[in-house]
C-alpha cells in the first residue's frame, strides 16, 4: 500500500470554505479512482493560516498514476487552488506503508458477531449454516432435488468460494471472482469428500469472520480494492449473500 502527501496553506479566514472546495475536488476524485483505499485530510492553524495536509492511501503506484498522471511525484491542482493557496508546492510525497494498525471499530464487531451466528447459531433469519447442515448426509448433499437447480453440496462450494472472495477483498486484493468459478464442481459424492468441504467453508467463514473483526472505522469508510463501493457495503453484502444461500439450503432440506 502506497501513501501520497501533499502540504498546502491558506490564510485563516478562508480556511473553512478550501476544505469544502478540497472535498468536492481532490477528495472526490481520489475516493472515486480505481485503487484507492482513503483519503485523511488534516488541519491546524498556524498564526493567521490554516494548514492542509492531505493523506491518500493507494493499493499502489499504479494505482496512483491514475489519480495523478504518468508523473505521480508532481502535485495535481484544480482551477480554484490558486486562489485559495499561498503557494503552489510542485512535489508531493510518496511512502510505501510498513505498518497499518487501527482500533477496531465497534460496527466492525458487531458485523463479525452477525457473522459468528450466521455459521454458528442464533442467527435473527432462522437456522445457521452448521445448524442446516448438521443432519445432511453426502448423498442428501448431492441430491439435484429441482431439476436444473444446484444440489445443497453445490451451494456450499459457491458460498465458501464468494467468502473467500470477499475475505480477500477486504484484507486489500482486487480480486474479481472466485479462481475456481462461480459455482465450484461438486466432487463424486463420499462422505469424506463431504466432511472437507463442510471443514474448509466454515474454516474460510471464521477467516472472513476474523478479518471484519479487525477493521477500523476508517477502512469500512474505505472503497473496495477495484469496486465502485465501500468495504462496509462489501462486508453486508457477504452477510446478505449467506443469508440467501442459508435459505435456499433451507428450501432444499424441504424437498427430500
Amino acid at each position: 500500500m502506497i501513501a501520497r502527501i501533499w502540504d498546502g496553506s491558506t490564510r485563516a479566514k478562508h480556511g473553512d470554505e478550501y476544505l469544502e472546495y478540497l472535498r468536492r475536488t481532490g477528495v472526490a476524485e481520489c475516493t472515486s479512482t480505481q485503487g484507492s483505499r482513503g483519503v485523511w485530510v488534516l488541519r491546524r492553524a498556524e498564526g493567521g493560516e490554516a494548514r492542509f495536509r492531505f493523506v491518500s492511501l493507494w493499493d499502489s503506484m499504479d494505482a496512483v498514476r491514475r489519480f495523478a498522471g504518468s508523473e505521480p511525484e508532481k502535485a495535481r491542482y484544480y482551477p480554484e487552488d490558486e486562489r485559495f493557496l499561498l503557494a503552489l508546492e510542485p512535489r508531493v510525497e510518496h511512502f510505501e506503508v510498513a505498518i497499518a494498525a487501527a482500533a477496531p471499530s465497534r460496527e466492525a464487531g458487531e458485523l463479525a458477531d452477525e457473522l459468528k451466528r450466521l455459521w454458528h447459531g442464533d442467527a435473527w433469519h432462522g437456522p445457521a449454516l452448521a445448524e442446516l447442515l448438521s443432519d445432511v448426509t453426502a448423498d442428501r448433499a448431492a441430491t439435484r432435488v429441482i431439476p436444473g437447480a444446484h444440489t445443497v453440496w453445490e451451494l456450499l462450494l459457491h458460498v465458501t468460494a464468494w467468502s473467500e472472495v470477499f475475505r480477500r477483498r477486504i484484507d486489500g486484493e482486487a480480486v474479481e471472482e472466485p479462481e475456481e468459478g462461480d459455482f465450484p464442481a461438486a466432487p463424486e459424492a463420499s462422505a469424506q469428500g463431504w466432511a472437507e468441504a463442510r471443514v474448509h467453508a466454515e474454516r474460510v467463514h471464521e477467516r472472513l469472520t476474523a478479518s471484519v473483526d479487525g477493521l477500523a472505522a476508517a477502512a469500512l469508510d474505505a472503497k473496495t480494492p477495484g469496486r465502485p463501493f465501500s468495504v462496509r457495503f462489501l462486508v453486508r453484502s457477504a452477510i446478505r449473500h449467506i443469508v440467501y444461500h442459508s435459505g435456499q439450503i433451507g428450501l432444499l432440506k424441504k424437498g427430500w
